[in-house]
């Protein structure tokens, strides 16, 4: 899985002040779950991207909460939305 992966997003797109809506498209079920329910720690997650772990720490602090309380709290803004459910069934059907 690239949950970790998918975090690391979900925290680049979390500070972002520029109006603009900010949206993390995903494919499947569980890239759309992870960041919810998820009580791994937002440590945990960034250890394999020390850019995102640097941005995390500056913006929001010390990485001890976990994944589901930053999406809850800091990145309650950004809409993840499987592109599964935009596509049409027929493209859709090629991603499962």
């Amino acid at each position: 899985m690239r949950n970790r992966q998918t975090f690391k997003d979900l925290v680049m797109l979390a500070p972002d002040t520029s109006g603009r809506r900010a949206e993390l498209f995903v494919i499947g079920p569980e890239p759309r779950r992870f960041p919810t329910t998820s009580t791994s720690t937002a440590a945990w997650a960034l250890v394999r991207s020390p850019g995102a772990l640097r941005t995390f720490t500056t913006v929001f602090g010390a990485p001890n909460m976990s994944v589901a309380q930053f999406t809850a709290t800091h990145a309650a803004q950004v809409q993840i939305t499987d592109l599964r459910d935009l596509l049409p069934a027929s493209v859709a059907a090629l991603l499962r």
